[in-house]
Order: structure tokens, then sequence, then C-alpha cells
């Protein structure tokens, strides 16, 4: 079928972009964007508060040295990808939590280095803060630009696909929920007869693979994405083959589209590429990092908290008549058994090792000082020895019990993946707990929340998480919100 001139009209109406719009670009300008505001906010702030000009080059290169480390520790913590960039509401705490890390780095070795005295403090302060202020406003104007631009016609990305079926259908439905503005779907091509429809998605149908090669010359076209069923390998050779000669990206896309599918990562192994669809959450430095972590938090605050531990397990024993800690097993690592110890805050004759009975306002099972300690987070303490032990982690998905209940069932009965949050080591605190889910599940809610922010932080941990929960668990507990 050749393209009528209504249809290619149609397509240049959908289409009408006049740069490409190229990621690696994008990429480039946050780069220079942050590098330019950190070095060129700290000379302005260097000359208004030392308007003398002393030890200039020194001051020059402090902010060279502070603009290359932190250009390069956000591109490591994923900060220059394009979502990262178009999105940064998404990154703003990463982007702010970089450039702490990496200012307190530079404090760090000019103390070592005993060059610190070169430097005033209030600048050095002045130009931490104003820094990070200005690279998360330059973010929110460049992607606030380039969306204009984008919406505006003038960049963009000119898509058209091959295939004219359902599998195309679905694609195009994905594409436009995605609300991107530099996505302009030009049209659908497909050269057997039996497919050709007169638009599919809303989209027009303009010709068969020879159509496509003349259409794609004229306009230049950025991406190529073919939906065809990957079962039809000759078919699909032949038209990759007749695509080669076209300066285009050219895509073979899923059959499938299901969220738990799209969102595996691509990986060559075993000498060919494969979907990942699921990967260990924390594996390699990740685990070791995060095991380094573990024993840091836990000595850090076990040792100077020791006379308060041996003073609350006196006041226990005095209060009433039982063990100072109660032992209780709960679901860990890979859904083993973990005994997780507390300080006791029953009455030992209401103790509930199963966790049959859900913890409620003001129990009566609960002692004087068990309040007080439930109040401020303290009972939780004793799960140090079980991170030194290697049973938890500081920051994880929180443990339950094994009869552990919501809205009068079994939290494996409300939800099928409820295992999946045992893919990594349960943990004294955690995404979940920050949120506001924290405290006892009268229904069944309150859990599907809890454990979808518990798969939240497995499919996205990193470092700069665990030290966001980690200083959020502070707040959480001085709060007290859902503490009894």
């Amino acid at each position: 079928m050749a393209s009528t001139p209504a249809a290619m009209r149609m397509a240049r109406k959908r289409s009408p972009i006049s740069a490409p719009m190229s990621q690696q670009v994008v990429a480039g300008l946050a780069v220079i964007s942050d590098a330019a505001l950190i070095i060129g906010s700290g000379l302005a702030l260097q000359d208004i508060l030392d308007r003398a000009g002393s030890d200039f080059p020194s001051y020059l290169a402090a902010l060279g040295a502070y603009a290359l480390i932190a250009v390069l520790a956000l591109h490591a913590a994923g900060s220059y990808r394009f979502t990262a960039i178009m999105e940064p509401a998404r990154v703003v705490a990463r982007v702010a939590g970089v450039c702490l890390a990496v200012f307190m780095l530079l404090i760090a070795t000019a103390f070592a280095l005993k060059i610190a005295h070169h430097f005033s403090r209030l600048w050095s302060f002045s130009a931490l803060l104003t820094s990070t202020v200005l690279v998360v406003t330059g973010r929110v104007l460049l992607a606030f630009a380039l969306r204009r631009l984008a919406a505006a016609g003038r960049i963009g990305r000119r898509i058209v696909v091959y295939g004219a079926n359902e599998q195309a259908r679905r694609l195009l439905a994905r594409i436009d929920s995605l609300n991107e503005p530099w996505n302009h779907i030009a049209g659908v091509f497909d050269e057997r007869a039996t497919r050709r429809e007169g638009a599919v998605g809303g989209y027009p149908v303009l010709g068969n693979l020879g159509d496509l090669i003349a259409w794609a010359r004229q306009h230049q076209s950025d991406e190529i994405l073919i939906a065809l069923p990957w079962g039809a390998e000759e078919r699909l050779l032949r038209i990759m083959r007749t695509l080669a000669v076209l300066p285009a990206n050219v895509r073979l896309c899923p059959e499938f589209f299901h969220e738990e599918l799209i969102h595996g990562r691509t990986s060559y192994q075993y000498g060919m590429p494969m979907l990942s669809t699921f990967e260990k959450p924390i594996a390699g430095w990740g685990s070791i990092w995060k095991r380094v972590f573990d024993l840091l938090i836990a000595v850090i605050v076990l040792l100077p908290a020791m006379p308060l531990l041996l003073l609350i397990a006196l006041w226990i024993r005095l209060e009433s008549p039982g063990p100072v800690l109660f032992r209780q097993k709960r679901y860990g690592f890979n859904h083993e058994l973990v005994e997780v110890f507390k300080f006791r805050t029953m009455h030992q004759t209401e103790s509930d090792p199963m966790g049959d009975r859900l913890t409620e306002r003001h129990d009566p099972r609960v002692t004087r000082l068990g309040a007080i300690l439930r109040r401020l987070s303290l009972d939780e303490l004793p799960q140090l020895i079980n991170v030194l032990r290697g049973e938890m982690s500081v920051i994880g998905p929180r443990p339950h019990a094994i009869r552990t209940t919501a809205g009068g069932k079994l939290c494996e009965d409300v939800i099928d993946h409820y295992a999946v949050r045992h893919k990594v080591k349960p943990g004294m605190t955690g995404w979940a707990q920050v949120n506001g889910w924290r405290g006892t599940m009268y229904d069944e809610h309150h859990l599907r929340e809890r454990v979808a922010h518990d798969l939240y932080y497995i499919r996205h941990w990193s470092p700069m998480l665990d030290v966001r929960i980690l200083m959020l668990t502070v707040w959480t507990v001085i709060v007290g919100r859902n503490s009894y």
C-alpha cells in the first residue's frame, strides 16, 4: 500500500520536531550545569566574603576538586540517567546527599593534609548550602526548559513502529501513557496486507517496508520500533537487515508488557543477551558495603549505650519477674526463621512468642517500663546483637512473627508475594517504618502498604537510601507515632 498524501500530512503533524533529542546530550548539559553552578557559586561567595581575594588559587582548586568529585559521584549514583534528569523530583534527596558526602570527604582530606586553615569556615558551609540549592534548582530548570522545547516541537524523537498488530497497539498505548512530550510517533508500517488497517492505536498505517525506508530517509527518523513476534526469526532477520541501511536506532520490542516483566534488565550472559526479570537485590560490593555499614552502626550505638542498656535490664528485673530479653521466632533472610531479641516489655505470663495477639494502645499486658521503652523504640536495641551475628541488618524490611495477622488473616494469606520481602535481611528499621507504616497492622490495607514499601526498598536499594532511612528513623522515634 503506497503512502497517501493525507497520511503523510498526518504523520508530519504528529512529528513536528526541528532537532533530535539525544539522551547523551541531555546528560552532558546536566554535567556542565552542575559543575558550572558549583564553581560559579563558590567563586561568587569567595568574592563577597573575601574582597581582598586572598589565596584565590586555593579556593579555585578546592572548587574544581569539589565539582569533579561531585560529578563523578552523581554519575555513579545514577543522577545523570535520562529519566533522572527529566524527573528531578525523584533525585532531589540523592543529589543533596551526594553533595553533602563529597563536602565531608573534602573537609576530612583538608584536615588530614593540614590545609584546612587556608579556607574560611563561613565560606565552606555557605558554598555547600548554596551550591546544593543551585544544583537542585538547575536540574529543575533544565528539565522544565527541555519539556517546554519538546512540547513546542523544537526537540524530540521521531518514532515509527513496524507491525500493525495487537503487539504494536499495546506498545503505542504504553508510550502514550508515559506522557513524554519528546516522543513523537509518526505512524505505523507493515508489509502484510491482512494487517493493514487505517490506523493502529490512533496512529495511521503509512505503508509497507519499502515505504518505511523512503519515509525514514525523507524525515530522518530517530527510532524504529519493530513490534513482531520473536518466534518469526527468519522474517525478523530479513526486516532487520533491510532497515540496517537507515541511520536510526532499530529496536526489537518485547512481546510482553506486564509491569513485573518490563522492569527487567537486559544483560549479556552465557554468550547471549538475556532479560533478568529478578536479580539479587544486594550483591557484590553492595553486600560488602551493607555489612560494613551494619557493623559500624552497631558498634557506634552499642558502646556508648551500654550503661543505658544495663540500667534498662536492671529496671526490667526489678519491675516484674521474668527474663530481661524477649526472644521471638520471626521470618528472616530467605524465609528462614531467626530468633529476634527485644527487651521484655510485657509481663512474663502475658508473653506472646508466636505473635497470635495484636498489641493495642494501652495494652494491659505491657508493663509501665515497657510502655516507655516501646514509645522510644528502646526495646528494639537488643536487635543490634542480631545485627552483629549477621542475622539482621540495621536497615531492611521489619521481620514479622510467625503468626502475624492483618485483618484477622495471616500475612501470607493476604498477599501472594508476601515472601518476596525476605530476599534481603530483615532490618531494625525500614522504608515502610519511616513512611508511617509501623506499629500494629489492624487491616489488610496496612499490610499491603507495608509490603509495597518493603518491595520498593528491595528494588531501589542503594547505600544512600540506607543513610536516608537511618536519618529519618531518628525523627520518627522522636515523633513517636504508632509506637505502643
